[in-house]
């Protein structure tokens, strides 16, 4: 189950929406709900993979942002197995990821949609004699052209934008690499989209619900979001959330800028700027309602409770449950804000499990959407990133040795 609290928000109606909201009510369905990955099939292809220890994956933007969360949340730190995500072909990290993992033990999957995205090809040619598995469209591509000439398997990429493509291969994939539970994650993010399809009035639609309210606030002048995270499994989905935000809304001069921060550490830096600079960012928190551990408490060694701290001793924090720490420290910052009439949110699900990670994720994608269309923009493209792409090749073609 996913929550949202948007009571101090500061936005008590949606009439001056009308006109927009009625229009989404007819809106079909996305097409990255119409898709459906066949998971049975990915799990035959993947089963031929499984001597290897470690997995690099090469990608950009959507092709490693969904991944990426979905490992961060739901890969144990005691893995046997190793991750890393390549998104970059600076030389330097090249050789020590070549240095760190061995040609023998490590899978390497480039993955690109268009199989032409340049960086990535690039970083490809740096591995040499390793085991190649690459995720991109089988019928066109230099990606898909390379690997038929080297005789290698090919996961077919479909056609659903990166950032949307969460419940595809390009994500499934490397999941099933660390056999994360991705049926689960399938069945959580459809069992949201009913939640949140254009059909379910706002009073019932909590993605229609946020996308409108972080509509109306940019319109009174809060063009940045913070959204702390208050779990560090969670803080896998910051650059997928920034990502949705700024691809699919960012257009025609409009949009806000989101920085997501691993919380309570932001409460550490990020609060200065959060209360104390320009009045024209509001809060998004994070939480998670149920820690697996809810028994583990601060235990204060008897010969040091009477040491004073803050106002009071250390003996205060003897026996609270960790659990409730984390709460407290959320509920400082978060009624710190609203005292100082701050516009807050709280977004939670119930707890760190596949299903609960495939809601938040298809939740984003509503959210997304939504706040593209509100703002009448079109949510699926993102122009100045293709801009950039072709003017850095340019440049490369120039290039003289």
């Amino acid at each position: 189950m996913l929550y949202l609290d948007v009571s101090k928000s500061g936005i008590k109606s949606f009439a001056s929406l009308k006109k927009a909201l009625d229009k989404i009510t007819k809106s079909s369905m996305p097409s990255f709900e119409q898709y459906h990955e066949d998971i049975a099939k990915l799990k035959d292809v993947m089963k031929k993979y499984t001597s290897y220890k470690n997995l690099i994956v090469i990608g950009n933007g959507g092709s490693n942002t969904s991944f990426k969360a979905f490992h961060q949340a739901l890969v144990p730190l005691n893995s046997q197995k190793e991750a890393f995500i390549l998104t970059t072909m600076e030389p330097d990290l090249l050789d020590e990821v070549k240095d760190r993992f061995n040609k023998k033990d490590t899978l390497v999957m480039p993955v690109s949609k268009s199989g032409t995205t340049i960086g990535i090809l690039e970083s490809l040619f740096a591995f040499s004699g390793y085991k190649v598995l690459p995720v991109t469209s089988p019928s066109e591509g230099a990606l898909s052209v390379i690997a038929q000439k080297e005789g290698l398997d090919i996961i077919p990429h479909p056609d659903v934008g990166g950032r949307f493509s969460g419940l595809t291969s390009s994500a499934f994939a490397p999941a099933l690499f660390f056999s994360i539970d991705v049926d689960s994650i399938d069945k959580g993010a459809r069992n949201i989209y009913k939640d949140c399809a254009p059909s379910v009035p706002i009073a019932k639609n909590p993605a229609l619900q946020l996308a409108s309210i972080l509509f109306l606030l940019e319109k009174k002048g809060y063009s940045e979001v913070f959204c702390p995270i208050y779990s560090l499994k969670l803080d896998g989905f910051s650059n997928l959330i920034v990502q949705l935000m700024h691809e699919s809304v960012c257009k025609a001069k409009q949009g806000q800028t989101f920085y997501c921060a691993d919380a309570p550490e932001s409460q550490h830096h990020t609060n200065q700027r959060f209360f104390g600079g320009k009045k024209n960012v509001l809060g998004l928190f994070v939480t998670v309602n149920t820690q697996y551990d809810s028994e583990s408490k601060v235990k204060v060694p008897d010969s040091i409770k009477s040491i004073g701290v803050r106002g009071g001793t250390l003996g205060d924090i003897n026996n609270v449950p960790y659990y409730k720490s984390l709460e407290f420290e959320f509920q400082g910052t978060f009624q710190d804000a609203v005292k100082n009439k701050i516009p807050s949110i709280r977004l939670s699900i119930d707890k760190i499990s596949p299903f609960c990670v495939g809601e938040f994720l298809g939740f984003w994608h509503y959210v997304a959407v939504y706040s593209a269309m509100l703002r009448s923009v079109n949510p699926y493209d993102q122009p100045q990133v293709e801009s950039s792409k072709e003017i850095s090749f340019r440049l490369r073609k120039g290039h003289k040795s």
